[in-house]
């Protein structure tokens, strides 16, 4: 679960959505890389500075006949604010403090957890180059995100608590 975190925050911060898109539902990952673009636009960032991740507990978990849904709440620590262009501070402070999000994650109801670690061998959609697909994964030749769709499990949501 850490790593993910990570992967989707850095993703945000570094204003490159395709480095998450392998592990977000598609509409989250269209709203993020929307996000990001109006971000660009404005030559401005969201930084999390001295993020830590506390922890992540399962805060609750449903089966329907068609999906599995869990919900990991995930206690972090950062400062959060955006910067222009120049570095200055736009909105936000430097101090780091406490937040809490909850995570929704869901996958068909057919898909069987793989063991830790699994990584499957693909190929790139984009220019057919042989890749190693784990959690998150990006092309090592054109940058195109791989999506294995064997992991099963996808970022729905994101709520601040």
């Amino acid at each position: 679960m850490q790593r993910l975190f990570f992967a989707v925050l850095e993703a945000w911060t570094a204003l490159k959505p395709a480095l998450s898109q392998g592990v977000m539902a598609s509409l989250i990952w269209e709203q993020q890389k929307a996000q990001v673009a109006s971000y660009s636009q404005k030559g401005v960032r969201n930084v999390l500075d001295k993020l830590s991740f506390t922890s992540a507990v399962v805060a609750g978990a449903l089966s329907t006949p068609d999906f599995d849904t869990v919900t990991v709440r995930i206690n972090a620590n950062s400062a959060d604010y955006d910067v222009d262009a120049l570095g200055s501070v736009i909105r936000g402070d430097g101090n780091p403090w406490d937040w809490t999000e909850d995570w929704i994650f869901q996958r068909p109801s057919t898909f069987v957890t793989g063991l830790p670690g699994t990584i499957t061998s693909q190929t790139c959609p984009n220019c057919g180059a042989g890749v190693n697909v784990d959690i998150t994964s990006i092309c090592p030749f054109c940058d195109a995100a791989v999506i294995s769709g064997k992991f099963g499990w996808l970022l729905t949501r994101i709520d601040r608590i």
